[in-house]
């Protein structure tokens, strides 16, 4: 493929798509870091859809493990379910007549990113491509690995991969499908309010969701000569619900697990800090949320993988109600059922993630409808 009118090709091909989430372009190509973001069209014939990877390659064999995977649908069916294996790779799907299609990135960010190079008709232009409608609603969740789909396709035999990680069956992709709504989603693996995941009770700095909320996306790959988390985001998408899903990792650091047969490494007061600055933390998150969306109704929600820090999320809430933001809701989650089984590490099965699905869609239901 000649690309020396390169210019050309990205003003005529971004113009003729939905952009998914937050898409992003960088030296001619647009990038796809954050889980569930692409790209949705229609198109009257067949077309061609040029891919790269970003620079996981330089990372050596176990790379791949970090592949970014996507998913190909022709009018709501999938057609491909892939991982992006090589450096560039090419999409061509033969077809008649008119129908929709919709790329999206089903790994986060956080493993790696996916560039779209040119999406083309069969006669090598864009003139057979038209972006799809701009829907009436609009919804952003921000999460963490429940969020993103991890392991929702293995098991607990088996170790994390793009392979077994999977966004369009997690609760966050599966309500917006089933409510018609557009949508945005920042998700990381492991990331908390105050503290991402840790396995001795000490904090971890480096896995915050506010250090990524404001980005692009979070990838440890570089786009060309800098990484996703270097471009801002303007917040031109302005969601009617935004669904904040943060704390599970939290419970980490403020409710640790002692060891068997020890003593507890930190006494009450200790913990009940942590616990007051996740609270305090979790508010002023929800401060910034309402800046960047002034119209937006928030729900805050959890409990999905450990209900410790339910209490004080709806806190939190109580406290943001009480200043007068009416527009913010707590809505709690279940434990999972062991009975429904496992992904991989424990992670939300595909049973599981639907029961969210379930309770989340009826909660924005009759929110939508004014019934609470």
């Amino acid at each position: 493929m000649d690309f020396t009118n390169e210019e050309q090709y990205l003003s005529d091909w971004t113009e003729k798509v939905k952009k998914l989430g937050r898409v992003f372009i960088s030296n001619g190509i647009m990038w796809l870091s954050w889980s569930g973001t692409g790209i949705e069209w229609e198109c009257d014939g067949s077309f061609a859809l040029y891919l790269q990877s970003d620079g996981i390659f330089f990372n050596g064999p176990e790379g791949h493990m970090h592949d970014a995977r996507y998913a190909l649908y022709r009018d709501g069916e999938l057609q491909i379910d892939g991982r992006l294996e090589t450096r560039e790779k090419s999409i061509c799907l033969q077809a008649e007549g008119k129908h929709v299609y919709r790329f999206i990135k089903l790994s986060e960010s956080a493993d790696s990113s996916l560039g779209i190079v040119l999406l083309e008709d069969e006669d090598g232009k864009c003139d057979k491509i038209i972006p799809t409608p701009v829907k009436k609603l609009k919804i952003e969740i921000i999460g963490d690995s429940i969020t993103c789909g991890y392991g929702v396709e293995g098991n607990l035999e088996q170790t994390y991969t793009t392979a077994t990680e999977n966004v369009s069956k997690s609760y966050s992709y599966m309500v917006t499908q089933r409510l018609n709504a557009d949508y945005s989603i920042v998700s990381k693996s492991g990331a908390g309010m105050i503290s991402g995941y840790t396995d001795t009770g000490d904090r971890n700095r480096d896995n915050i969701i506010t250090d990524y909320y404001d980005k692009m996306g979070c990838s440890m790959f570089a786009i060309g000569n800098g990484y996703p988390s270097d471009f801002e985001y303007d917040f031109t998408f302005e969601p009617d619900i935004i669904i904040l899903n943060i704390g599970t990792n939290d419970l980490s650091y403020c409710i640790p697990a002692g060891t068997p047969g020890q003593e507890p490494r930190f006494d009450e007061a200790e913990l009940d800090s942590r616990r007051r600055e996740f609270c305090s933390t979790y508010k002023a998150f929800i401060g910034h949320l309402r800046k960047k969306n002034p119209f937006a109704k928030i729900v805050c929600t959890l409990g999905a993988m450990g209900e410790g820090l339910n209490d004080i999320v709806e806190m939190a809430v109580s406290m943001q109600v009480a200043e007068g933001d009416r527009r913010i809701y707590w809505l709690p989650l279940r434990d999972q059922d062991p009975a429904d089984g496992y992904g991989t590490d424990y992670h939300p099965s595909p049973v599981t993630q639907e029961h969210l699905a379930d309770t989340v869609t009826e909660f924005l239901e009759k929110m939508i409808a004014k019934e609470i």
